[in-house]
């Protein structure tokens, strides 16, 4: 009996992983905001990359990951943020494979004079991608083996897609940003000799609020952050959380996950140079033990600080 309960939960679980993962999902989210919205592209501060690998339910076999390499920065003088990332996501028998490029322009608000950093930024982007959806039909398992509508062969589609976002900065005390990944819809159709398997893409509405509160001459800093994420026929979800920064050095934080999650993070900054986080997701569900956690890391590098090439536009870090 606790057999088929686990393997009906277990189902569950990727259920809504596949739903949810028509957007790719992240626990670090301050790290990873650009993927989901191209606004942010130039609004850092610096010219630099990420680099992201997260891998969910390990107790579970093949269970899903996702691989993120992402770059972002300014055009000098011309507040045009432009950048782009590959991706590699997969869940059980479906994944995809994608290359994304992505273009912002940063309206500099209320800047007190040309060699200062502007107060207020409001940042408008748009992404085009191309992705290759792949279904993997000899990993299907349904209840009837016989079915003559089942797809058993292996099979790819290509499709592009698009996302369009909003961004607002006030210095390093707080941000907003609002996204629409998946603008197209598409309708992705694997057909062949022995049935055809559909997949349905949707729009998505990602809202990501955070901030930073400093204290003792900004030796100490409590960093909040909310997100909500939303999709037409799937119930809303969301984060609540904090980090403790410490010296700008290091960090632990916390976040509230809807569905029952914990997400525990910390990291540490060398110089502004190069950044590691780490965050582990916890199901405080019955079965934690027999699905496992969810570990995800991320390496953020930066290349040049944008205000040693082009004054006026950049940002500071939010590190």
């Amino acid at each position: 009996m606790r057999d088929r309960l686990l393997f009906t939960f277990i189902i569950f679980l990727a259920a809504v992983s596949l739903r949810a993962q028509q957007i790719e999902d992240f626990s670090l989210l301050r790290e990873n905001a650009f993927i989901l919205n191209p606004a942010v592209a130039g609004t850092e501060g610096w010219m630099h990359g990420v680099a992201t690998f997260r891998k969910e339910f390990l107790q579970i076999n093949q269970s899903p990951y996702t691989a993120v390499l992402a770059m972002n920065g300014l055009i000098a003088k011309k507040n045009i943020g432009l950048g782009g990332y590959l991706i590699d996501d997969v869940t059980g028998p479906t994944s995809k494979i994608g290359a994304n490029i992505a273009f912002a322009y940063n309206l500099p608000i209320a800047q007190r004079h040309s060699n200062a950093d502007p107060d207020h930024m409001l940042s408008f982007g748009a992404s085009v991608s191309i992705v290759q959806y792949r279904l993997n039909g000899s990993e299907l398992q349904p209840n009837n083996p016989g079915d003559p509508q089942l797809v058993t062969a292996d099979a790819t589609k290509i499709f592009p897609d698009a996302t369009f976002g909003v961004y607002y900065r006030y210095k390093e005390n707080f941000y907003a940003g609002f996204s629409v990944p998946q603008i197209m819809g598409l309708n992705v159709n694997y057909r062949s000799a022995d049935g055809t398997a559909a997949i349905k893409t949707v729009q998505q509405f990602n809202v990501l609020i955070g901030g930073k509160i400093s204290f003792d001459r900004d030796k100490f800093s409590i960093d909040p952050i909310a997100d909500l994420r939303y999709e037409k026929g799937a119930p809303p979800q969301g984060d609540i959380g904090a980090r403790l920064n410490i010296k700008n050095l290091v960090w632990i934080g916390a976040n509230y996950r809807t569905l029952n999650y914990m997400v525990f993070e910390a990291g540490f900054n060398v110089k502004d140079v190069f950044k590691l986080a780490y965050a582990y997701d916890l199901n405080c569900g019955s079965y934690t033990q027999e699905v496992g956690g969810t570990h995800e890391i991320s390496l953020i590098f930066n290349v040049i600080k944008s205000s040693k090439i082009w004054r006026g536009v950049g940002a500071a870090p939010r590190f």
